[in-house]
């Protein structure tokens, strides 16, 4: 049978190019093994050490979800697909809820599926976390069984290219350029130019331009995070960010950030809007 979201062991060599890497069974005794082995194949398939270690984190807490409050027992596939690497867990079995009857799977969002039963999620179960690591997220409700799929961008072949930040006026505003990667190393130098242009002009009117955003991880979505609290710190001045790439746009509508942000489709777009309150990130 086909899990929902996954790849087919009879269909790995079609001209879709997808490549399985690790298919593997588990339950309570085989956490460790797995955190292991997803490390060791998360690396090998191209992910840097530090977004393996987040998807080690993600499927470990998607792992123990199913062990911990759904069947017990279940299944992690990772595959290699258009420069994205997957990862499934799914839960093939029943868990018995609290009064007694059987419910399929463990994630909550299958409640949201009319006649599929759920496992319930309480708070502290990992979804949310997964969220904030992966670059994707997609829960699918079975009658037998639940999955959850988490993708990780894989970026362009070669070496990651080198942050850059770039600073220019339009329109009443100054537009920060940023090229390159934005991640642990770089997020404190986006956060420091933007402390630096409050401190000067308060009330600034700030855009990000992120078009030229080659890779992005957990800490540099924290350095934009941080970089909004900054400008709301200070009254009168304003944040917007431009050219968001669809893979960062998708993953604020999924973790539930999209509204911390204000997004036009270019820089001097967003350099030139009306001065006052702006609608939720869009792009």
């Amino acid at each position: 049978m086909k899990k929902a979201g996954g790849p087919e062991a009879g269909h790995l060599a079609s001209a879709d190019a997808v490549v399985l890497i690790l298919d593997q069974a588990l339950d309570g005794d085989s956490l460790y093994r797995l955190r292991a082995s997803v490390a060791t194949h998360a690396v090998r398939a191209g992910l840097s050490e530090r977004r393996a270690d987040d998807l080690v984190i993600a499927a470990h807490e998607l792992a123990a979800n199913v062990v911990r409050h759904g069947s017990g027992r279940g299944r992690l596939r990772i595959w290699k697909h258009d420069q994205m690497l997957h990862c499934q867990v799914t839960d093939d079995g029943t868990a018995k809820t609290a009064d007694g009857s059987q419910q399929s799977g463990c994630y909550s969002d299958a409640g949201s599926v009319p006649g599929l039963p759920t496992w319930p999620i309480e708070p502290g179960h990992g979804l949310w976390l997964v969220r904030q690591l992966a670059d994707q997220t997609s829960l699918h409700p079975g009658i037998s069984g639940s999955a959850a799929k988490i993708s990780f961008a894989l970026g362009h072949p070669g070496s990651a290219e080198p942050f850059m930040l770039a600073e220019r006026s339009s329109g009443g505003s100054v537009i920060l350029a940023v090229a390159g990667t934005l991640d642990l190393n770089s997020a404190g130098q986006l956060a420091d130019s933007v402390e630096r242009l409050l401190a000067g002009y308060p009330d600034a009117r700030l855009v990000i331009d992120l078009a030229d955003l080659t890779f992005w991880d957990a800490f540099g979505l924290a350095g934009l995070l941080r970089a909004q609290g900054q400008v709301a710190a200070s009254p009168g001045a304003s944040l917007t960010l431009a050219r968001l790439p669809d893979q960062l746009a998708l993953h604020l509508k999924e973790t539930g950030l999209a509204d911390r942000f204000t997004s036009f489709v270019g820089p001097d777009e967003a350099a030139g809007r009306p001065a006052g309150p702006e609608g939720p990130c869009s792009s």
